[in-house]
């Protein structure tokens, strides 16, 4: 129940409390410190944002427009930039370690870890998120 010793008023929504300053002062300072939080916050995701840009502009994708498009079209990522970089199964297994059977059933298919991927990608020179 309200203390009668305060009042309240609402004037165009907004509410106006009279009686207890202690009070007024101190959700004052509450409604101050969650605006300043709120700036922060604003900030923190504009820096994020800023960070997110760079690293896209820094990393470009180092692949001519038609071997995207052949892996658009649903060719075997791995295969699509093995074949661009001239490299045979046994060459890409000697650069990442990776069984050439094992990238062999890859390209037709068979699914893989991420820590398999990441070696691929690494050795293919590629985001780990073209081959996922």
């Amino acid at each position: 129940m309200l203390n009668p010793e305060y009042r309240f008023a609402c004037n165009k929504g907004v509410l106006a409390v009279s009686g207890d300053f202690q009070l007024v002062y101190s959700l004052e300072i509450k409604v101050l410190d969650l605006e300043k939080k709120v700036l922060d916050l604003e900030r923190d995701i504009a820096d994020l944002r800023d960070q997110i840009r760079n690293v896209e502009e820094e990393a470009p994708l180092n692949l001519p427009e038609e071997i995207i498009e052949k892996i658009r079209e649903g060719e075997n990522a791995v295969r699509a930039v093995r074949q661009f970089r001239l490299m045979t199964q046994k060459d890409l297994s000697d650069v990442c370690g990776i069984r050439p059977n094992h990238i062999s059933a890859i390209e037709r298919g068979m699914s893989y870890g991420l820590k398999t991927a990441k070696r691929l990608a690494e050795a293919l020179d590629v985001p780990v998120d073209l081959l996922t």
